[in-house]
């Protein structure tokens, strides 16, 4: 069973080094920053939650950052090591009561995503989430990237 939980600096210094390199890759392509750096900024910054395994092992990092001066947006994202892939059945239980606690902050979620990122593309469909277009060079590294959303 996993539990999530308000994400402390130690669980993004515990996770960056163990992302999924599709993670990895779009955290370089969209900020030009290791996760190293940009996870524990997130966390101090913001609502950001772990997701913990039952050793309390943290396998993912997600969270909303608000966007100035628009009140019903929320940037959301989500970063994960390997082992959510052992934690499948368990998210797909919980994923739909998050989304709406998320909801509840801002009626509207959206953010982007590295086109090379499959497997978070299919978890974003799967959510109800809406691919908007494609930004052919996107972020610090220029590169595809699709604009994503989902309305409360």
């Amino acid at each position: 069973m996993i539990t999530i939980r308000r994400a402390k600096v130690s669980d993004a210094i515990s996770l960056a080094p163990r992302l999924r390199s599709a993670d990895r890759d779009e955290c370089r392509a969209a900020l030009g920053m290791e996760p190293g750096i940009v996870l524990p900024l997130l966390v101090q910054g913001g609502c950001v939650w772990a997701g913990v395994d039952q050793h309390g092992e943290v396998f993912g990092l997600f969270g909303i950052d608000p966007v100035k001066g628009m009140d019903h947006l929320g940037i959301v994202w989500m970063v994960t090591s390997p082992d959510i892939f052992k934690h499948r059945r368990d998210l797909l239980k919980l994923a739909p009561e998050w989304l709406d606690r998320l909801h509840h902050v801002r009626p509207l979620l959206g953010n982007h995503i590295d086109a090379r990122n499959t497997t978070h593309i299919r978890w974003l469909k799967r959510m109800g989430f809406s691919f908007l277009r494609t930004h052919p060079e996107y972020g610090v590294e220029k590169r595809p990237f699709h604009e994503f959303a989902r309305l409360r």
